[in-house]
């Protein structure tokens, strides 16, 4: 029973031995990777920082400059570790690496330094970096200026743990657009401002930290900001809501009723008729008178005159408004009269001229005077009717 008790308290005491181990390697507590700060002071007075992490329980200071990317040339002769002649361009070649130390005043050197966790002030180190072991939560020191064994005149700037390894914050964005709300046809402007960023990305192209942009999408539109640096990736949303214009209904117009034309039917008069005037008959040629005999010629009977009746005793609206006009009649060209007397004297004078004989010739002059006659006559009573 004994041993039991005994063999319980040794594993507790193991277990509370390891933990105040791990309290005293870790006093920051941090946890795995472990990280160490780092300030390298150049001579023209520019600043390099870093925090370097690591997974080991402890490392060297030798080991947090290789680990930092800076270029270091060093000498490993001394004895006391590896002595850091140059770090980039401030310092001497392997060759002498205290070149710039040969004992007489002024003496440049890379100085070692250690930040203490108590009074957060720089202590100068009296050893060599390869036997300086750093801790989790610890800040390394470098520094190129004049100085002597026991110190330097030239320190890094101060600056502390959280200052050097703080947990890397998210960006600062401002991401608007004016308006966000628009109709199909309008346009907006996108801005944005964006903090502590490496990369800014909108819709898949690069652009600057701070910017804006003028768009003008058909609809709903989102539009994607993504910022890189070293807390992450993070991708900020816009959303720009486009809504379709109300089509405008067109003008209702109303039929205007054209009213019928309505109208009682009138009689319409017609024009007159004239009735042509009988022209009276030659009848069968009357015997021809001797040559001797004096004979009157006949008048025919004057024609018949057929009277017009009125179409309408009543005048009609039509009448009224545009009385009829009255047709004048179209007198018929005036014929042209045959020359009887030179017909007959052409007669007589073909008919001696061919040799007939004197009855015949008198026959032939009696026959034409009849017809001239009779004719005479008829173009006599043509002329009385016309007048």
């Amino acid at each position: 029973m004994k041993r039991a008790t005994a063999t319980f308290l040794l594993i507790i005491t193991l277990v509370a031995l390891f933990v105040m181990s791990e309290a005293l390697y870790n006093p920051t507590g941090a946890q795995s990777p472990n990280k160490v700060g780092l300030v390298v002071r150049f001579g023209d007075s520019t600043v390099f920082t870093d925090c370097i992490e690591f997974t080991e329980a402890e490392i060297t200071g030798e080991d947090v400059l290789d680990r930092s990317g800076l270029s270091v040339v060093k000498d490993l002769s001394y004895g006391l570790g590896a002595a850091i002649c140059k770090i980039e361009d401030d310092g001497c070649d392997y060759e002498h690496c205290f070149c710039q130390c040969t004992g007489e005043p002024p003496c440049e050197y890379w100085a070692y330094y250690h930040l203490d966790p108590q009074t957060q002030q720089w202590v100068y180190s009296g050893m060599g970096a390869s036997w300086h072991t750093v801790q989790p939560g610890d800040v390394e020191g470098w520094s190129w200026g004049a100085g002597d064994a026991g110190g330097s005149d030239v320190e890094p700037p101060l600056l502390t743990f959280e200052e050097l390894c703080a947990p890397p914050t998210p960006p600062v964005v401002d991401f608007t657009a004016d308006p966000s709300s628009l109709t199909s046809g309008q346009c907006s402007v996108l801005k944005w401002t964006v903090q502590d960023a490496e990369v800014v990305v909108l819709d898949g192209q690069g652009v600057m930290a701070e910017d804006s942009r003028y768009v003008c999408p058909s609809q709903t539109q989102t539009y994607e900001l993504e910022v890189l640096n070293e807390a992450g990736q993070f991708t900020y949303e816009l959303i720009i809501n486009v809504s379709q214009p109300t089509p405008t209904p067109p003008p209702t117009s109303t039929p205007t009723r054209v009213p019928g034309a309505t109208s009682t039917p009138t009689d319409v008069p017609q024009p007159p008729t004239r009735v042509p005037t009988a022209i009276p008959s030659l009848g069968s040629p009357s015997p021809s008178p001797s040559p001797s005999a004096t004979s009157t010629p006949s008048r025919t009977s004057s024609p018949t005159v057929v009277a017009m009746a009125p179409v309408s005793t009543t005048p009609s609206v039509a009448e009224i408004v545009d009385p009829p006009r009255q047709v004048e009649p179209v007198e018929p060209p005036p014929q042209e009269r045959v020359g009887l007397n030179s017909i007959l004297l052409l007669l007589s004078v073909g008919a001696g001229t061919l040799g007939f004989g004197g009855l015949v010739f008198a026959a032939i002059l009696i026959l034409l005077m009849g017809v001239y006659l009779r004719a005479r006559g008829h173009f006599t009573d043509q002329q009385n009717l016309e007048q």
